[in-house]
């Protein structure tokens, strides 16, 4: 339990953490949304949602970033939240099934052109766009939905297997109007990423520490050893910090408060660096062991690597949040 969730966050974070550790397999996508129904989270009740907030969403994100589950869980449930306050018609398309589990969906966030409700265009690196059934595809500010049998999509491989992939091309393929979008569907997906990276910064940390109290070297655990302290505790200060930042880009979203626009980038930003140090510490402070194909370490390295590069590179958010905030 995080100190800022209430009894029934508690509850479903509980939850969903004991689902995580007992059923990380093939079959843990058709669980997590047919006995759990994460999905449905922040879907509205007349679509059968739950009625839940963008704040539990984050919650059940968090906890599937922890153990880097390979589902295409934050596309999916953004979609569900972003479609459940769209146009009706694309609603009752595409949430039902989303809201079981049925159908999963991908956003694009740019590089497509929309004729006459038709778009054209090839967009790259398309998070769980390989088996999406729908995408969700921002023209300037305008968000469409397409049905992924009216476009081309080719899988591509990445440097993360926890997390795929695509190149989707569209020519004139037909589309529903959700509505308008000046950014924020985007914004909110980096706020997910954000609560799932420091979510997985924390794994990291708590992993190295346990495994640092139990090597023992010089006839006595290596944790003890003044270095290895101090590198555990700044860690742990930045880890913190990232959960902070996190939740305030959370609590952000939830109020649909304007200082979103600075807040998304630049949680996504801190959460995914911090991610990134502590899934290398990870590496080092194993040892031996966190530099083999079997250690879970690589898996984590690779996530917090991608995980910056995705809807904007360090640099690229650093002058968006300079930008919006007026810095220059």
């Amino acid at each position: 339990m995080y100190e800022t969730d209430s009894s029934e966050q508690a509850a479903l974070r509980e939850t969903i953490r004991d689902f995580c550790r007992q059923h990380a397999d093939a079959t843990a996508w058709k669980r997590l949304t047919g006995e759990l129904g994460l999905t449905a989270l922040a879907v509205d009740e007349r679509y059968d949602g739950m009625g839940a907030t963008f704040a539990e969403v984050a919650i059940a994100a968090e906890e599937l970033g922890r153990v880097l589950l390979p589902v295409p869980y934050l596309s999916t449930a953004l979609a569900g939240a972003v479609l459940s306050d769209g146009d009706r018609a694309a609603a009752e398309a595409f949430l039902p099934g989303i809201v079981s589990g049925a159908m999963t969906a991908a956003f694009i966030f740019g590089g497509i052109a929309a004729t006459d409700g038709r778009l054209d265009g090839t967009a790259r690196h398309v998070l769980d766009g390989a088996a999406a059934g729908v995408f969700l595809v921002r023209v300037q500010d305008v968000l469409y939905t397409v049905r992924a049998q009216d476009t081309i999509v080719e899988a591509v491989g990445t440097l993360d297997q926890t997390r795929f992939q695509a190149t989707v091309t569209f020519q004139g393929a037909p589309t529903l109007v959700v509505g308008p979008d000046d950014g924020r569907a985007e914004n909110l997906m980096r706020v997910l990423i954000a609560a799932e990276s420091a979510a997985a910064a924390v794994h990291c940390l708590d992993s190295t520490v346990a495994y640092l109290k139990a090597r023992r070297q010089f006839g006595r655990p290596i944790g003890s050893f003044q270095a290895l302290k101090h590198r555990c505790a700044d860690l742990a200060v930045g880890v913190a910090s990232a959960r902070a930042a996190a939740h305030a880009a959370v609590s952000s979203a939830v109020a649909g408060t304007a200082d979103l626009a600075v807040m998304a980038p630049l949680a996504k930003l801190y959460c995914t660096d911090i991610f990134w140090r502590a899934a290398a510490e990870m590496v080092q402070l194993h040892g031996g062991i966190g530099f083999t194909w079997e250690h879970e370490a690589h898996r984590y390295l690779k996530r917090a690597k991608t995980s910056q590069l995705l809807l904007g590179a360090p640099s690229e958010l650093r002058r968006l949040v300079a930008d919006v905030a007026g810095l220059r």
